[in-house]
C-alpha cells in the first residue's frame, strides 16, 4: 500500500486530524537571479498533516512588520465550530478565510445525494479581525470531488479543481469557481475521461498572470488508471508505490479563463518526476516554488522555480546553500512570505511531522524555527 493510501486509511478510522495553512495573495517581491552549481531559478494549498484541529486555528502572517495581520494561534469564536475535518482547503480573500468540504465523519460514501449536496453546500468562514467562525450556505452546484482537492484564487473567486468523491475509486477532473461576494458555485469545466487533466487528487494547482491574461496551472497528482483522460505528451505516469490500479504523474495543465479552454505549456528545465502531496506556493505574478511530496523513488525534500509564460513553464532545482534543510515530506503545508529581509518560504509539518522551517529563497538557506512562536515574537 503506498504511503498516501496508508494515510488516508488511518484518518478513515480516526486516527489522523490535520489543519492547512492559510495562503494569502502574496505581495510580489525580486527574486534573485544569483545562481549556484549551475541551478538555475526554480518555483504552494496543499495541507499540513498535525494532531491537531483547524478549528483550534487562526494563522495569518506577520514577518518583519510588514505582512497585514500576525502568525498567531488563538481559540475560535466559542459560540460556533466547524465540524472536525480533513482533506480539505482553507484559503483566504481580504479579511476571511474560506474553508470547504474535507472528510468528515458524516460524509456519505457516494456520488452524490441530498445528504452531501448538503454538507457541500456549506462554506465555513473565518472572519480575521473578530475571530469568529461562521458557516454560511451557498448556491449553485458544489463540486462533486469534495476531499483532497486543489484550490487557487484569483481576485474575490475560489478555484477548485479535481479531488475525491468519497466513493469506490471515484475521482474528478472538473473545475468550478465560487465567488466570495454571491456565494455561488459556477462549473467552468465538468468531469470527462475525454480531455484535460487526468481525473485525479493530491495534485496542486496556482494562479499566475502573463500579459494581464489570467491562467490557472495544474500540475501532478495521481488517479485511477483505467477511464481517464489520453495521457499528455512528454508527461509521465508511474504506479510505483501505489495501490493497484492508480498511477502518480508530473502533467502540467494551463486553464486560460477569457477563453475557458485547457492547454499542454511545453515544459523545460528540472522538470520534477511523478509527483502529488506537495505544495505550489505562489510567490509573484508569474513564478511559483514547489517543495516536497511523494514521488516513486520515495519522499521528497527537494524545492524547485517554476516560471510560467503563456505557452510555456521552466523548472529549475533550488541548490540550497545551507546544509541543514527539512526531512523528505509529503502532506505538509506551506505559506509565502515576503518582508524587508526578502522573500521567504515557511513549511510546517506532513505526515506524522511536526516541524517548521523558513527558506529564504534569496539566499537558498533553510533554517529550522521551535515553532511558529518564533516569527511572532521577532526572535528571528
Amino acid at each position: 500500500m503506498g504511503e498516501e493510501s496508508q494515510e488516508w486509511a488511518k484518518i478513515r478510522r480516526g486516527r489522523v486530524k490535520r489543519v492547512a495553512l492559510v495562503e494569502t495573495a502574496p505581495k510580489r517581491p525580486r527574486i534573485s537571479n544569483s545562481k549556484k552549481n549551475n541551478s538555475p531559478r526554480t518555483l504552494q494549498q496543499s495541507p499540513l498533516l498535525l494532531i491537531s484541529r483547524i478549528f483550534q486555528l487562526k494563522l495569518h502572517l506577520l514577518f518583519d512588520d510588514v505582512i497585514d495581520g500576525c502568525i498567531s494561534i488563538t481559540m475560535a469564536a466559542k459560540d460556533y465550530k466547524p465540524v472536525e475535518r480533513s482533506w480539505h482547503s482553507t484559503v483566504r480573500v481580504g479579511d476571511y478565510l474560506y474553508m470547504w468540504g474535507g472528510l468528515q465523519s458524516d460524509l456519505p460514501e457516494v456520488h452524490n445525494n441530498d445528504k452531501k449536496k448538503a454538507l457541500s453546500s456549506l462554506m465555513e468562514v473565518y472572519h480575521l479581525p473578530t475571530g469568529r467562525w461562521e458557516q454560511k450556505p451557498t448556491t449553485g452546484n458544489p463540486p462533486l470531488g469534495i476531499c483532497t482537492y486543489a484550490s487557487a484564487t484569483i481576485a474575490n473567486e475560489i478555484f477548485y479543481f479535481g479531488g475525491r468523491c468519497n466513493h469506490d475509486n471515484c475521482y474528478h477532473n472538473s473545475l468550478y469557481s465560487f465567488n466570495v461576494d454571491t456565494f455561488t458555485w459556477r462549473e467552468l469545466s465538468p468531469t470527462t475521461p475525454h480531455h484535460g487533466p487526468m481525473m485525479k487528487a493530491h495534485c496542486s494547482m496556482v494562479a499566475f498572470q502573463v500579459n494581464g491574461e489570467d491562467y490557472l496551472a495544474v500540475i501532478g497528482g495521481h488517479g485511477p488508471s483505467s477511464n481517464n483522460t489520453p495521457t499528455q505528451p512528454n508527461a509521465q505516469y508511474d504506479s510505483k508505490g501505489m495501490v493497484p490500479g492508480f498511477k502518480r504523474t508530473n502533467e502540467i495543465h494551463y486553464y486560460k479563463l477569457s477563453s475557458g479552454k485547457w492547454s499542454s505549456p511545453n515544459v523545460t528545465g528540472d522538470r520534477p518526476p511523478p509527483i502529488s502531496s506537495f505544495t505550489l506556493t505562489s510567490i509573484t505574478n508569474d513564478c511559483a516554488i514547489l517543495f516536497g511530496g511523494s514521488t516513486p523513488n520515495g519522499t521528497s525534500n527537494n524545492a524547485y522555480i517554476v516560471n510560467f509564460s503563456h505557452t510555456s513553464v521552466n523548472f529549475s532545482e533550488l541548490g540550497e546553500v545551507s546544509k541543514q534543510k527539512p526531512e523528505e515530506q509529503w502532506g505538509h503545508s506551506s505559506v509565502f512570505i515576503n518582508s524587508n529581509s526578502g522573500p521567504h518560504l515557511l513549511v510546517v509539518g506532513g505526515f506524522l511531522k511536526n516541524d517548521c522551517w523558513l527558506l529564504d529563497i534569496n539566499k537558498r538557506i533553510w533554517k529550522q524555527l521551535v515553532s511558529i512562536i518564533m516569527l511572532y515574537s521577532g526572535k528571528i
